[in-house]
């Protein structure tokens, strides 16, 4: 279910963008999210940066950000931005409103998911993020609390840490995320690219269906040693899961499925390994070609002779014996031998047979009745 609405605060504004405030959604430390009504009474999201947030440039750019990115994600994949101003004090950004709450909060209420629900959140978040990617962005952050359970299907929010991609779409940047879902090469030199996000889709998965991320640990610095170091407990995944979830949290970048690949296979339309090439057959001697006659000119087109050299002919004597007279080309019956029967006619044979077929019941009735 929705996380209750909570009431506006005495210094919250009442109004934003032309946006009726009517409560708060959540907060954290550099900004709020609210819930606003358009003037035709459609529900949106208003999400504020607070005067701290303005004031840090890095911040400021963070927020900024998060717009620019959202904007160019298809919009059934996550949250569309509908205006954005960072001008006003606060600056916000209005988005589409998804009702549903976190996946965080949906294990934490629920407990895990399994059967169709998980697969649904397995194929959804992956269609996300090749959505994402597709856009030219990481998302960098991941998570369960970012993945909101709308009734429509889940969808991917929160695009403040994304880094939109440029050449060969591998970016440096000071490590921000949250352990446990972050990669080993994102926590070792802040290197992202879009494998940052399926090693994310993955630890993801594992927290979907067994309520703890895969390198649970009792303090942070132990969860970053199980990330760089430690292999993911998978033992409460759905045996189909494993080995794609597996892949997709190997250590190395270059081992895991691209989110495409992670998509087709969760559809069962995995491409087929190519084909190993057949051997080339061995080149047989090169035997001289005639030349070619030359084409018929195209303006004078006719039926093609009766002896075209490259028909198929029977296979028959080149020459007729020389007691024979010559026929004309066209002319080649079948010499019958003189005592051969002619052929019989179909029909009669027919015939001839079907009357054999009803005179011998007949016949066996008129004996049968003989004295």
């Amino acid at each position: 279910m929705t996380p209750p609405l909570k009431a506006l605060l005495p210094h919250d504004p009442e109004s934003l963008g032309g946006h009726r405030l009517l409560g708060r959604l959540g907060s954290g430390g550099q900004g709020t999210v609210y819930l606003a009504e358009q003037a035709d009474g459609t529900q949106v999201a208003v999400k504020t940066l607070d005067p701290g947030g303005m004031a840090d440039p890095e911040v400021r750019r963070r927020f900024e950000r998060e717009a620019e990115a959202a904007r160019l994600v298809t919009s059934f994949c996550t949250a569309a931005v509908l205006h954005a101003d960072f001008d006003s004090e606060p600056a916000h950004i209005i988005s589409e409103y998804v009702e549903g709450p976190t996946l965080h909060r949906t294990v934490a209420d629920g407990g895990p998911l399994d059967g169709g629900d998980l697969m649904r959140l397995s194929v959804a978040t992956a269609t996300a993020l090749v959505a994402v990617h597709e856009a030219g962005i990481v998302h960098r952050d991941l998570k369960p609390g970012n993945v909101l359970m709308a009734p429509g299907g889940p969808r991917v929010i929160d695009f403040g840490i994304s880094q939109i991609t440029e050449g060969a779409g591998t970016l440096t940047r000071p490590t921000i995320g949250t352990p446990g879902f972050m990669s080993p090469e994102q926590l070792a030199d802040g290197r992202v690219n879009a494998a940052t996000d399926v090693f994310a889709w993955g630890a993801v998965m594992v927290f979907a269906a067994t309520g703890k991320p895969p390198f649970d640990a009792a303090t942070v610095p132990g969860v970053l040693h199980r990330v760089l170091h430690v292999e993911p407990d998978l033992s409460g995944l759905p045996e189909h899961l494993r080995p794609l979830v597996a892949q997709a949290l190997a250590k190395a970048p270059a081992d895991r499925p691209t989110a495409i690949d992670v998509l087709h296979r969760l559809l069962g339309r995995a491409p087929e390994p190519a084909p190993e090439p057949a051997p080339e057959p061995a080149e047989a001697p090169t035997v001289p070609k005639a030349p070619a006659a030359p084409a018929a000119p195209r303006t004078l087109p006719r039926p093609a002779p009766s002896d075209e050299p490259t028909r198929v002919l029977p296979s028959r004597p080149p020459h007729p014996p020389a007691n024979s007279p010559a026929r004309p080309p066209t002319e080649r019956p079948t010499d019958r031998a003189k005592n051969d029967p002619p052929p019989v006619n179909p029909t009669i044979a027919w015939t001839v047979t079907i009357l054999i077929l009803v005179a011998l019941p007949v016949t066996a009735v008129i004996l049968a009745m003989t004295p």
